[in-house]
């Protein structure tokens, strides 16, 4: 029984200790939660702090800032006012320059079309020049031609005439001489067949006779034919030889008559040829001329558009230097209302602002810059 009520005070006792980390555990929690809650609160705080000094620095840094820039100012005006005196003295040099610029480009301008005037004369007095002389060896050319070509007309003309009676006096004496051979031909012809008939005759009243008479006879009449024949054939050598020698001086004019159309022939290329060239000359003089012609045409459109381009310069030139006129006057106009400003200005300084013209703050600014350089 009291095993048994010991084990039930153990069991109590358990169960109690349970319940109390349950408890501090619970109560942990909530403490660490009220501390998230306090730590939440004070970053927020602790943010719009930090806000509110960003502001409040912010205000002090664009006073501080303006007032920097407030001195910077006034540091850069007195700098521009300076500025502005050598830039109206430096206005007052250029007017100075450009007056004499246009006088100088007046001047040029006068010496230029002055020179381009001298160098139209020269080149057309050139021109003329070459035109004549061009003309002269033209006509001098065309002479010489004409008169060359007039001489071989006339020596071909005589040599042609020549040439044609040396034809037709050989075609004369050939025809002669074949004449006489045939007639001569045909005359003995005519005469050995007479003989030859009488001959026949004889021999056939003579046949009658006696062997030996016809024997004798036959030898004589051998003998007779042998010796006719003889002299017959030295006839027919003697006009073949001269057949042969006429053939050969026929022969021979053949070959001067060749001679002769190749002579012709070669003056006629000759005379094709004086013709050729003559005709390539005229026409490279042509050709000259037309290239000369093209050059002076060339320069002078080129003369034309030197003279626009130029004269566009010119109204260029006169525009800008009228609107940098008006420019200028413009701004001596401005600088001129500036001085007034400035004497009346100087009316109103007092007499500490007529010894020191600057400002406390600048020079205090220039001394603290100077400092700092330091």
């Amino acid at each position: 029984m009291a095993k048994g009520k010991k084990g039930k005070k153990g069991d109590k006792g358990g169960k109690g200790g349970i319940q109390n980390e349950e408890e501090r555990r619970r109560m942990m929690e909530q403490i660490k939660e009220k501390a998230k809650e306090k730590q939440a609160v004070e970053e927020k705080i602790a943010h719009l702090n930090q806000l509110k000094i960003q502001n409040r620095w912010r205000e002090i840094m664009k006073a501080a800032k303006s007032r920097e820039l407030e001195n910077q100012l006034q540091i850069l005006k007195q700098i521009h006012e300076r500025h502005l005196d050598r830039k109206n003295a430096a206005i007052g040099n250029l007017e100075r320059d450009v007056a004499e610029a246009e006088e100088q480009f007046s001047t040029a301008l006068q010496s230029h079309c002055i020179n381009v005037d001298t160098l139209i004369e020269l080149q057309t007095g050139r021109l003329h020049m070459l035109q004549s002389q061009f003309e002269a060896d033209l006509e001098v050319l065309e002479n010489e031609f004409n008169t060359e070509r007039l001489k071989l007309q006339m020596q071909h003309a005589k040599e042609k005439a020549d040439i044609l009676g040396i034809m037709t006096r050989m075609e004369q004496d050939f025809q002669e001489t074949e004449a006489d051979a045939k007639h001569e031909y045909s005359s003995m012809k005519d005469d050995v067949k007479n003989k030859n008939l009488e001959e026949k005759h004889a021999l056939r009243i003579q046949l009658e006779g006696t062997v030996e008479e016809l024997w004798r006879q036959f030898q004589a009449a051998l003998n007779q034919y042998n010796t006719s024949t003889e002299e017959r054939k030295k006839q027919f050598e003697e006009l073949k030889q001269k057949d042969q020698k006429n053939a050969k001086e026929i022969e021979q004019q053949m070959k001067k008559l060749v001679k002769l159309q190749e002579t012709i022939a070669h003056l006629k290329t000759k005379l094709s040829n004086n013709s050729r060239e003559y005709e390539e000359r005229n026409r490279a003089l042509r050709e000259e001329k037309e290239a000369i012609q093209t050059h002076f045409q060339g320069l002078k459109r080129r003369m034309n558009s030197f003279r626009e381009q130029e004269r566009r310069k010119l109204t260029e030139l006169t525009i800008l230097s009228n609107g940098a006129i008006k420019e200028l006057q413009g701004k001596v106009e401005k600088a001129e209302k500036i001085i007034k400003l400035a004497e009346m200005n100087r009316k109103l300084e007092t007499e500490e602002e007529k010894v020191r013209p600057f400002y406390d703050e600048t020079w205090g600014e220039g001394a603290g810059e100077s400092e700092n350089g330091e």
